[in-house]
Formats: structure tokens, C-alpha cells, sequence
């Protein structure tokens, strides 16, 4: 009997060693696969707008456009996957009539150093002191998209901002994980090492906040961004219709929203 008993919490413990080894080796994989997006990604070979290259410190670059315009505004954007600051600047930079930036997050493209969350909000907040520095008295906004949105809401909470957008965000990186491995539900989310929290920088931000999704968006889908928005204390979500993940910031409608909606001023 007592043999018997061993036994059994023998297989148990077996059996709880290897749902860790899953979840942990999930964890892994995901996060490298989120990072190779950045690190190994190519420039665009046809963009719209000819990015300008920034250097913001010794070791961190990325890229801007319209960078010398006299606005009283300046946009700070987040790019998802394949989105490196040139591309994102290349693609958006100058459909907004004012300074518009980009990092690269230490460790990727030009950028120096180890790719982590920790180095990923340096960099953004280092781009936002860089911005400060170099148009001191403008009006900050900070737009990000897809994977981007978690530094970008991270950023708000942290720094003054007079309004955030996200497009087709998310609320911890277990929405994005689950889309691929649907494990990471409730508290096992704390398998995830470097979760990216927007639902916990939500507490910490003050300044206006638009979330912005499409009923055709299959990668962070609509019903992800109203909970999304259900983190802010007042945020408002705009679903448009037909818009594919990857087409928020080249459509026309999304952008004439921004600049109706969140922009004004500039009309």
C-alpha cells in the first residue's frame, strides 16, 4: 500500500514537472518570437514618407519625420510586428502635420544593448525625454499599434501625455500568447516573465485615451478592445468595420478620426 502511494506521488509530481516545462518553454518561445520581430526585421523598401534617423543617446536610435515642422504637437509611436521605427515612420510619418518619432528599443536594429521589458520602457521613456528636450513646451501624443501598444500605454502612465491611442492593443501579453497557445488564462498568466501589464499601467494614467479596433481585425479582435478599454477609467473605443490588423494607421478613416477626434486643433 505504502508503495503504492509513492507511487502515485511520483506520477503526480512528474506530471506537475512537465506542465511547468510547457508553460515555461511556451513562455520562451513566444517571447522570442515577439522579440525576432524587431531584432531581425528589414527596412520597408517602399515607404510613403523618407524617415530621418535619430540618435538619442550613444546607444539608442530610431527614426522621425516632419521633424523640423513649428506644430505645437508631436506624436510618439509604438509600431507592432515588422514595425521597427523605420517602417512605422515610413508608413505614418507624415500624415499628421507635426514632429512624428520612433525608437528602436535597445538590443534591435541600431540600437545597443539586451531587448528586454525593462530595456523596452527605457527606451521609451528615454524617447520621450529626448522629445521634451527637443520640443520643450509641445503637446505630447503618443499613438501605438499592435505590440507596440504595451509601451506605448506603458509610456502614459509614467509620463505626461495629452492623449493616447491605441489601435488593436491588448491587456497583457496572454492575449496575445492565448491567440497562438490559448494556456496562459487567469493566474497562469504569471508564467509569462516579461508580461507586458497595460491592464495595471491603465491605473496610472490620467490623460484621455482612444482604443481603436475593427470587427475584421482576426489577430486582436474587437470584444479584446472593449475590455481593453474597460481598464481606463475613461476611455473611448471606436470599432471600425473592414479594417485588417495590419491597416489602422493607412486608412483614411482612421486617420481623419484621429485627427477629428484627438487632434482638433488641427483642423
Amino acid at each position: 500500500m505504502r508503495k503504492k502511494k509513492v507511487n502515485i506521488v511520483y506520477i503526480i509530481l512528474k506530471i506537475i514537472m512537465y506542465i511547468l516545462i510547457v508553460f515555461f518553454a511556451t513562455d520562451t518561445i513566444m517571447q522570442h518570437i515577439s522579440y525576432s520581430f524587431y531584432k531581425g526585421d528589414r527596412q520597408l523598401k517602399d515607404v510613403i514618407y523618407e524617415p530621418e534617423e535619430i540618435q538619442i543617446n550613444d546607444s539608442l536610435f530610431g527614426y522621425g519625420y516632419d521633424l523640423n515642422l513649428k506644430t505645437d504637437k508631436v506624436i510618439l509611436f509604438f509600431g507592432g510586428s515588422m514595425y521597427i521605427a523605420y517602417n512605422s515612420v515610413g508608413m505614418y510619418g507624415g500624415r499628421y502635420d507635426c514632429p512624428f518619432l520612433s525608437v528602436d528599443y535597445y538590443g534591435t536594429q541600431k540600437s545597443k544593448g539586451k531587448m528586454n521589458l525593462k530595456t523596452m520602457q527605457k527606451s521609451a521613456e528615454e524617447l520621450y525625454d529626448y522629445a521634451a528636450k527637443k520640443y520643450p513646451g509641445r503637446d505630447i501624443y503618443i499613438f501605438g499599434h499592435s505590440y507596440g501598444c504595451g509601451m506605448a500605454a506603458y509610456l502614459a502612465s509614467v509620463r505626461e501625455c495629452k492623449h493616447l491611442v491605441l489601435a488593436s492593443g491588448y491587456r497583457t501579453c496572454a492575449d496575445l500568447y492565448n491567440k497562438i497557445i490559448p494556456i496562459f488564462w487567469g493566474p497562469l498568466q504569471v508564467f509569462i516573465k516579461n508580461n507586458i501589464r497595460v491592464d495595471q499601467y491603465a491605473k496610472n494614467t490620467t490623460c484621455p485615451v482612444a482604443v481603436i479596433g475593427s470587427d475584421s481585425d482576426t489577430t486582436l479582435n474587437a470584444n479584446i478592445q472593449h475590455k481593453l478599454a474597460d481598464c481606463y477609467k475613461d476611455a473611448e473605443c471606436k470599432i471600425f468595420h473592414g479594417i485588417k490588423h495590419e491597416d489602422y494607421f493607412v486608412t483614411d478613416e482612421v486617420v481623419d478620426f484621429v485627427k477629428d477626434s484627438i487632434l482638433p486643433s488641427w483642423l
